[in-house]
């Protein structure tokens, strides 16, 4: 066999490189060790007195090297190790899209010795190769999902290293306070380090505090970029909130009917509005009594919880705006503290008297009265959370932000087994355990679970 006694990285594999479904062209995509000696097995080229050229495209005859019958026309590309985007060698090959000719062609590579690549695995082994660090194939899995501008940002920043750069600089400046206090262990009667004081060590390590602090900040805007706005739609049963999702998401997602209860969990769909990715959570109607049954109260309790987390909440009252449902409301907006609130009354079409209602968005989804001037707000806010982020590095993911802040606990220690005069062999040690943290941003100090929770959410030929 091909792959025996290889490593697992290193067996050859084969995934689609284009998107599952009828298309005019369909690309395999190959990677490991001996694959291109496999593939000539199974290819004739149409000039036959040409030599093979890598990174050039050929066209051949794919045959059955078992019935040696061709099978299809197609256009081949050869990539050597390590200048490919596995590291490995690398192949690609583009068919006519008949289904027909897929699943035979895989059936033959099968036979061969390929394997079905994992989702994942060709980044995965561009990473283990040293091809890109972790922040950067994180940003590629980004980048294949955007589907907004503010994706598309989050993505770039990781995908083009700007973070990488960032966490190396400091990584840097961590290592030479290091260098410093071994030194000054190894070596205290020496001029060059005599004269390095622990405040100057200090200092050094405090610029790198200030620029943890900004980079934890940045989270917030970081994560709406990437994820986008979390907007939970909260209210008592039967005021519109399923049918607000269904509306804003221009399908019918979550079932409606006139019955309270109807909704037990919270529902959360992504859409875009206004061009701004927004992820919209449908929750259970908030009511009490002898009616509400356990599991009722259940999704209840979910919707508080998930309320107290949403970037934004929409508090949707039933016209005629009672003076009840707005004591209601000021007591959730207490008890909640959202980042952001609006205030919507809906069913205004209905033929009842418009109470006053100051400070309040009147909606229709029957309608469609104030639904441009609501998509309009969710946009506002999202473009405020997102405004603090520029062309600077940012984090974006719970594994970041998880990072920097274990960097800054790090930190904190070293200042204060400082205050404490501790000696420098217990400095050294704070700050060799906050470099760690750090540089796990980019892989290096990352254990096989969490590569396979990173790589694990990639599609498969990626």
């Amino acid at each position: 066999m091909l792959n025996s006694g290889l490593h697992h990285d290193e067996e050859p594999i084969v995934a689609h490189a284009s998107g599952q479904g009828s298309a005019a062209i369909a690309i395999l995509r190959f990677s490991g060790r001996a694959c291109h000696d496999a593939l000539l097995a199974c290819l004739k080229r149409k000039n036959p007195q040409k030599v093979w050229q890598m990174n050039f495209m050929t066209l051949c005859e794919f045959y059955d090297p078992r019935t040696h019958i061709g099978i299809d026309e197609v256009m081949v590309v050869f990539t050597r190790a390590p200048h490919s985007y596995t590291g490995q060698d690398t192949a690609e090959i583009y068919f006519h899209g008949s289904p027909y000719i897929l699943q035979t062609a895989l059936s033959i590579f099968y036979t061969l010795g390929f394997r079905h690549a994992e989702p994942g695995e060709f980044t995965r082994r561009a990473f283990l190769s040293g091809k890109m660090d972790l922040s950067e194939a994180e940003g590629i899995h980004e980048l294949i999902s955007a589907s907004s501008q503010q994706q598309w940002l989050a993505a770039r920043q990781l995908y083009t290293g700007k973070l990488k750069d960032l966490v190396d600089s400091l990584f840097f400046q961590l290592k030479e306070a290091i260098a410093w206090l071994e030194a000054s262990i190894d070596f205290p009667e020496e001029d060059d380090t005599s004269q390095i004081t622990q405040g100057q060590i200090r200092s050094r390590v405090d610029k790198v505090r200030k620029i943890l602090d900004d980079l934890l900040a940045s989270y917030q805007s970081g994560r709406v970029a990437s994820q986008g706005l979390a907007v939970a739609i909260f209210g008592e049963p039967n005021v519109g909130k399923s049918t607000l999702l269904n509306t804003l998401l221009n399908a019918e997602r979550a079932i409606v009917t006139e019955f309270p209860g109807t909704t037990r969990d919270y529902l959360e769909e992504a859409c875009l509005i206004n061009g701004r990715l927004i992820r919209l959570i449908d929750t259970a109607g908030v009511r009490k009594g002898k009616e509400v049954e356990k599991i009722e109260q259940m999704g209840i309790d979910r919707t508080f919880a998930l309320a107290k987390t949403a970037d934004l909440v929409i508090f949707l009252v039933e016209n005629p705006l009672q003076k009840v449902s707005q004591e209601k409301v000021n007591k959730w907006i207490q008890e909640l503290a959202p980042p952001s609130y609006l205030k919507v009354l809906s069913k205004s079409d209905l033929k009842v008297p418009i109470a006053e209602a100051e400070g309040w968005l009147r909606i229709s989804c029957h309608s469609g009265e104030g639904l441009n001037t609501l998509k309009e707000k969710i946009q506002k806010i999202s473009d405020q959370v997102l405004l603090p982020l520029s062309d600077q590095p940012f984090i974006s993911s719970v594994r970041h932000k998880q990072a920097v802040e274990n960097a800054l606990r790090g930190i904190t220690s070293f200042l204060k087994a400082s205050d404490e005069g501790a000696y420098p062999e217990i400095l050294a040690f704070e700050l060799q355990q906050t470099a760690k943290c750090l540089v796990s941003i980019i892989g290096e100090f990352t254990t096989e679970e969490i590569l396979d929770i990173v790589f694990g959410s990639f599609c498969v030929g990626k």
